[in-house]
């Protein structure tokens, strides 16, 4: 479903812009073979797979210290020889929860699946998608936000557009997505990438409010209960994203937190951006003439221009999209808000006002 144009309200219409220059929403990824996940709590046990030293990235419960060291995914803890596992003053600067020898956790934790605030300002039970449409981000107006700047905006040639307000390359104007903000693995637990956001309120998302902020997703295990489909990939689960919010989505509501811009992975109802973009190319080879959730399969990203691929062939190789008789598909996170990283504002050119109030991730080498 579209974002609709800026409007006096809620969403204040940037001006000088005339009416027609909307920018459209995000589209959400593959619907769900039956109606979407509801509020409903859903109870599992997670079985504790280590409890020895060590720096844990993410576990099923976040309670307390001890509840994730008891609940640490069997991929989330940080290998010996990294810098992170050394010691915990070290594991803690790299964003994980240190675990002492022997440390604490029952042999299982019950888990209950719904939107629950946790400490440390995390946020469980939200599901994910994805969207490519090209136009130009809801955050690149004036006015969104706590920002020093609106997120960049770039033409068909790939050059920024310092005027923020341009036309949207989606209803006749000259500012679209800009290439670079696809998503890329870091390393192998790691990857960054640029989101739209959620407008509900239901966990601290509430959309233009959110522009230029940065998020720590963790893919966990959970699936969605209404039909028993999706979820996130096996290898996929204890695995982090940082994301910068770029966009906002009025149909990313309830407990659908994030809207993540990948190429391949859907236009939604705004199909002729892409075209405007990148000329020599048909409608269809932006999404494998899958409007509502793109490319089923990596071979697929062919199609797309060759400065868009990496990002689609990256839903493939880090993400996992459609393994395993149709996982990942719409994956869960828990989610915090942390200070952005500058691998992402060097290239959004937008960094939120209140940036330092909040935790610094520590990235490593890339690969």
């Amino acid at each position: 479903a579209p974002t609709p144009a800026p409007t006096p309200a809620p969403t204040p219409a940037p001006t000088p812009v005339t009416t027609t220059s909307t920018t459209p929403a995000p589209t959400p990824a593959t619907p769900a073979p039956t109606p979407a996940p509801t509020p409903t709590p859903v109870t599992t046990t997670v079985a504790r797979t280590s409890g020895g030293q060590g720096c844990c990235w993410d576990g099923s419960d976040k309670s307390s210290d001890s509840a994730l060291c008891g609940t640490c995914y069997s991929g989330s803890w940080s290998d010996p020889s990294d810098w992170c596992a050394a010691n915990g003053a070290q594991c803690e600067q790299c964003g994980g929860t240190w675990c002492s020898e022997n440390g604490p956790g029952s042999a299982a934790t019950t888990v209950t699946g719904t939107t629950t605030s946790l400490s440390g300002g995390w946020y469980s039970g939200t599901w994910t998608t994805g969207y490519w449409d090209c136009c130009k981000p809801s955050c690149s107006w004036p006015g969104k936000g706590n920002t020093n700047s609106p997120t960049r905006s770039c033409d068909a040639a790939g050059n920024v557009i310092n005027d923020p307000n341009a036309g949207s390359i989606c209803t006749g104007g000259t500012a679209g997505t800009c290439k670079e903000t696809q998503p890329w693995a870091f390393n192998g637990t790691l990857a960054l990438g640029f989101a739209a956001a959620a407008v509900s309120g239901s966990h601290g998302l509430t959309g233009d409010d959110n522009c230029g902020q940065c998020y720590q997703l963790q893919f966990t295990d959970q699936i969605h209960t209404n039909g028993n489909w999706g979820g996130s990939h096996a290898d996929l689960v204890g695995k982090n994203m940082i994301i910068q919010v770029t966009n906002i989505g009025y149909d990313v509501t309830g407990d659908h937190s994030f809207d993540l811009q990948i190429p391949g992975a859907g236009q939604g109802a705004f199909s002729s951006g892409c075209t405007a973009q990148y000329s020599g190319y048909s409608v269809g080879d932006f999404d494998c003439d899958t409007r509502y959730g793109g490319c089923n399969a990596k071979s697929g990203c062919a199609r797309l221009p060759t400065e868009l691929q990496p990002g689609c062939e990256w839903r493939y190789d880090w993400y996992h999209w459609l393994e395993t008789d149709g996982r990942t598909n719409n994956p869960y996170v828990n989610f915090r808000r942390v200070k952005c990283p500058t691998q992402l504002t060097d290239i959004s050119g937008s960094i939120a006002n209140d940036d330092d109030s909040y935790p610094e991730v520590y990235i490593m080498t890339s690969i």
